[in-house]
């Protein structure tokens, strides 16, 4: 595949990220809502709309509520975009303006290479020997573990594209993660969290491995990061690929990791909430042997923002199914 370089200068548009396979079926597509929770998470998660999001928490009607703010900005940037349109503005730029007019569609793929590494959804990962649908993200205190479900890319005006890991999340809580004398960390796979919360960039996350911890029982896993080496794009050495390319060997999929119709779901509701992963947290050594309890429910909630999902419709014919 022939490198190009980026059309787009933003900093969550990546050229380091290839999917692969058929689209998946109507069933994993997003709904308006999804598609409108996506757009909202790349929106606070873009280091070039950071300006804009402390210039909004600083209005005296939001005066810090995140909550407000989390409801409000979407439209408020919108607007500030289509009322600027000027590069004489230095936190104005064209792949702004196209990012505020949000997604015109949202594609769901089972596979995507990132820097070389191949990721592999959850649901085609157990059909196979090797394993690939492990992820981790690394948040402020606390590292997020989980599989991936699906890859989503989300296509903006002028075909910019964004890619997205939508995560199916174990539970962070002390009762579900437990690190042992040696410095192996096990989670409980039967567990989940931030089901409101699933997405993160293709770019951000590394790949895991969860091997079998026989002490501890069927649901519990070791998590072990992938540390790749010496993997270089074929199109940066100037080496052209025949066919398809071939997995490495990895080691064999551990079996036992519960899908999501037998996880029990650990997260206390009230209403429609979104739970944030991003926030302060520490993580501490525990006993297996010791009472503890999960601290899941002291987490920071925020109301889903209120963002209009309608989008304008797209002109290109596509026989392939699309949100």
């Amino acid at each position: 595949m022939e490198e190009h370089a980026p059309r787009f200068n933003l900093s969550i548009v990546s050229s380091d990220v290839e999917v692969g396979g058929a689209r998946l079926s109507a069933e994993y597509a997003l709904s308006d809502e999804e598609i409108a929770i996506a757009h909202w998470w790349v929106l606070i998660n873009c280091e070039e709309v950071k300006y804009w999001k402390e210039l909004h928490l600083s209005f005296p009607e939001v005066d810090g509520d995140l909550e407000y703010h989390n409801m409000t900005f979407a439209n408020y940037f919108r607007t500030w975009m289509d009322m600027i349109k000027s590069d004489d503005n230095p936190n104005w730029s064209h792949e702004l303006l196209l990012l505020a007019m949000q997604p015109q569609r949202a594609r769901v793929y089972p596979t995507c290479t990132v820097n070389g590494v191949k990721f592999v959804s959850e649901e085609r990962d157990n059909r196979r020997r090797t394993q690939n649908s492990g992820v981790m993200e690394k948040g402020h205190g606390l590292d997020y573990y989980g599989v991936l479900h699906s890859v989503v890319e989300l296509v903006y005006a002028e075909g910019m594209k964004v890619h997205l890991f939508k995560c199916r999340w174990f539970n962070t809580g002390a009762q579900s993660m437990k690190m042992d004398q040696y410095g192996n960390l096990s989670v409980n796979t039967a567990t989940s969290a931030y089901e409101d919360d699933p997405f993160v960039f293709a770019t951000s996350v590394k790949q895991v491995f969860y091997l079998d911890n026989l002490a501890k029982g069927d649901a519990w896993k070791i998590a072990n990061i992938v540390h790749p080496r010496n993997i270089y794009r074929a199109a940066t050495l100037g080496v052209t690929i025949p066919g398809p390319e071939a997995d490495a060997y990895q080691e064999p999929n551990a079996v036992g990791i519960h899908d999501v119709a037998t996880v029990c779901d650990n997260n206390v509701k009230h209403g429609r909430v979104l739970r944030i992963r991003d926030e302060d947290s520490t993580f501490i050594d525990v006993d297996p042997n010791e009472e503890t309890n999960d601290d899941s429910d002291d987490e920071l909630r925020h109301r889903l923002p209120d963002i209009n999902s309608d989008t304008e419709e797209d002109s290109s014919d596509d026989s392939d199914y699309e949100s």
